[in-house]
């Protein structure tokens, strides 16, 4: 999936400023030897995983935490660049999803310890971005992370903390093996490819033409054709349509209407997770779907 494109401000003189002023804020603020580590995530999933892995050995701070706003359109906050000035790490998700990150990183003069999940799982941008969708990705981050903070040295409990927190997703992933085994090749469609990790890994085949995904996700007007044939497809009943809530359009919300229409079970999610558990938020998404695919009489 190619990033969506992004309006970083309405001159280019403006988007000078804003640098200027993160640029400012990032050497101004003062760090604390006193207080604990700080590590900032930019989307709340990959927050949400180190919180697990870090315990109360160090501050968590996520920066995309609304599942109502559209990340993609994000810009960097004052409060952005605060929060990573004091990091010790830093995660991007990478791939293109974050830059804004990058460039608050950037901007500082010692760098922090990084972590780009993208990076870390071959993926590059202009291909789908949502990594947190993949729960080997997912497992891969933790052990990142865990040798990372073994080599700072401030956190005692990371390794036991860190192999927990891999059963915990161990277990999320055997759930969808288990549906790959029954349910593979099964037709489904989406909205656009947000989720397309976890349809892969499950053995799903996402049936809505892929120039139309491409195009909702770059928030640009898909082909008449294209859209003619996903309407179609929903007619057709798949197993279910994934619709991403957080970047609701009008070709949305007709593809939509067309599965409720046909009897097509909508599986609503979102980029930005829900609540402070990682296991439990994408647990939920496999469940949903799960119930779906108990319809098709492919699992029980």
């Amino acid at each position: 999936m190619i990033p969506r494109k992004r309006i970083l401000g309405t001159t280019l003189l403006a988007v000078v400023l804003v640098m200027a002023v993160v640029v400012v804020l990032v050497r101004a603020t003062p760090s604390s030897s006193s207080s604990k580590p700080v590590i900032v995530a930019g989307v709340s999933q990959w927050g949400a995983l180190a919180s697990q892995v870090v315990g109360s050995d160090a501050t968590v701070v996520s920066l995309l935490t609304d599942p109502n706003a559209d990340p993609h359109n994000h810009e960097a906050t004052t409060s952005d660049a605060i929060n990573v000035s004091r990091a010790t790490i830093v995660i991007e998700n990478g791939a293109g999803y974050d830059t804004w990150l990058t460039k608050l990183v950037q901007a500082r003069s010692t760098p922090p310890v990084v972590i780009n999940v993208a990076s870390l799982l071959g993926v590059r941008v202009g291909e789908n971005p949502h990594v947190f969708y993949d729960l080997a990705g997912a497992r891969r981050f933790v052990s990142v992370l865990a040798t990372d903070l073994s080599r700072l040295g401030h956190f005692p409990g990371t390794r036991a903390r860190a192999a927990a927190t891999i059963a915990r997703l161990g277990g999320l992933t055997a759930r969808a093996s288990q549906i790959r085994r029954g349910c593979a090749g099964v037709k489904v469609a989406a909205t656009e490819d947000v989720a397309g990790y976890l349809l892969t890994a499950m053995g799903l085949r996402v049936v809505t033409p892929e120039a139309l995904r491409l195009a909702i996700g770059n928030s640009v007007d898909p082909s008449v054709q294209d859209l003619a044939l996903a309407l179609s497809q929903l007619r057709h009943h798949p197993a279910f349509l994934v619709n991403n809530t957080q970047t609701a359009t009008p070709l949305t919300q007709e593809l939509v209407a067309q599965a409720k229409a046909s009897h097509v079970p909508v599986i609503n999610v979102t980029e930005t997770m829900t609540g402070t558990n990682y296991v439990r938020w994408l647990g939920g998404v496999v469940s949903k779907m799960r119930a779906a695919l108990v319809r098709e009489g492919c699992v029980r």
